[in-house]
Order: C-alpha cells, then structure tokens, then sequence
C-alpha cells in the first residue's frame, strides 16, 4: 500500500517527458541508461504492488528483479566516473559483491522473505561509489555550481537512499516476523518518505538547464 499511494515514483518519468518537451536541459552521454533503468524501476514496482495487490507473495519477484536495477545505476555511474586506473576492477568487484550478497541472501532467507543481506550489501556499495565519485565531481568541477550537475543529483540521490535504508535494510525482516500487524505499516512509511525524496532528486537529474554562454 504504501507503494501504491506513494506517485512520486511517477517523478522522473514526468520530468524526463517534460525536457522531451521542452528542450535546453543537459543530455549527457550516460542520461539513456540512466533512463531505461529507471524504467525498468517502475516497471518492476508496479508488478511488485501488483502481487501485493493480489495477496501472493512478491518477495520472490524482488529478488530477481533488483540485483538488475543494482546493476543498471552501478553501470550509469560506470559510465559518468572520469577515466582512472582500476575504475573497471573496482566496479567489477562491487557487482561481484552484489551478486554473491543476492545469491547468500536468497540461501539464508528464502525467496519468501526480503533479501535482507543484498540489500544492505547494495546500500554499502553504493556509499562507498558514491563518496567517492562525489570527491571527484567536487575536484573536477571547481567554481561550477554543483547542483547544475545531473551527476550531482544521481549521486546525491543514491546518498539519501542508501544513507536513509541502509539500517531499514538490514532489519526489515526482524519486523515482519516480530511487529504486530498494526505496527507493521510503521517503518514501511518512514522508509517511503525517504523514498519519495530519492525519486524526486532522481528526477532532477532530466531538469538541470543547460549552461549559458558568458
């Protein structure tokens, strides 16, 4: 339920319509993949709220959907990091860590609970990537508003995520098999409102103009 009232993943979807519509904001050459993983997001919302929907168990579905998203932002920040040296092994080893974090996660837990070890794996991934891409928009970028930047706002986005669920994460099975069913909706919402933000900081990834010339 909460994913269902919750439009704000609708957000991205909407802006990128709107800088379809009206031209003069940025395009960077990663802003594709970030769009069809952001598709594919939805899309695997809906269907996830869809069986909810139905009373079937949907953690199933999440396990084999979300280790693609994982590696959909993972290759759109692959992509926006400038050239170094060990870029392709030190991203190559944070997939290979989220795919061994999925598949433990799967042994521990089932397919009917949350695949609370690649989720948490996930959100420790991505704050390290992040911190460090950040440092190297920060270096790069000096006397550039950073908020102009629609790598700023990717990377700003999977902080807030991955910063605000990451203890989420790790216990939300301890909820569901602990918390009364009235209790239950509790840290679905506060989780929800984080995300709400996330979608929205995604969204002005599409909205950031394009420099003026002086």
């Amino acid at each position: 339920m909460v994913g269902l009232i919750d439009p704000s993943i609708l957000a991205p979807m909407l802006a990128f319509a709107w800088s379809r519509f009206k031209a003069g904001y940025q395009q960077p050459r990663w802003i594709r993949t970030f769009l069809w993983t952001q598709v594919f997001d939805v899309a695997q919302g809906s269907v996830f709220i869809l069986l909810a929907l139905s009373h079937r168990n949907n953690q199933w579905f999440r396990h084999l959907s979300q280790p693609l998203v994982f590696f959909g932002f993972l290759w759109t920040m692959f992509q926006m990091a400038p050239a170094s040296r060990g870029r392709r092994l030190l991203y190559g080893a944070c997939l290979s860590a989220g795919l061994v974090a999925a598949v433990v996660g799967t042994a521990l837990d089932g397919m009917k609970w949350r695949n609370s070890v690649f989720t948490s794996t996930m959100c420790l991934v991505y704050l390290g990537l992040v911190t460090r891409e950040l440092r190297a928009i920060f270096e790069s970028n000096e006397g550039t508003h950073l908020t102009s930047l629609p790598a700023f706002w990717v990377l700003a986005a999977l902080l807030v995520y991955s910063s605000g669920t990451l203890i989420f994460n790790a216990s939300s099975n301890y909820f569901l098999r602990t918390l009364p069913p009235h209790l239950l909706p509790i840290p679905w919402v506060v989780v929800g409102i984080l995300h709400a933000i996330h979608e929205v900081m995604r969204a002005k990834v599409f909205l950031c103009p394009k420099p003026t010339s002086s």
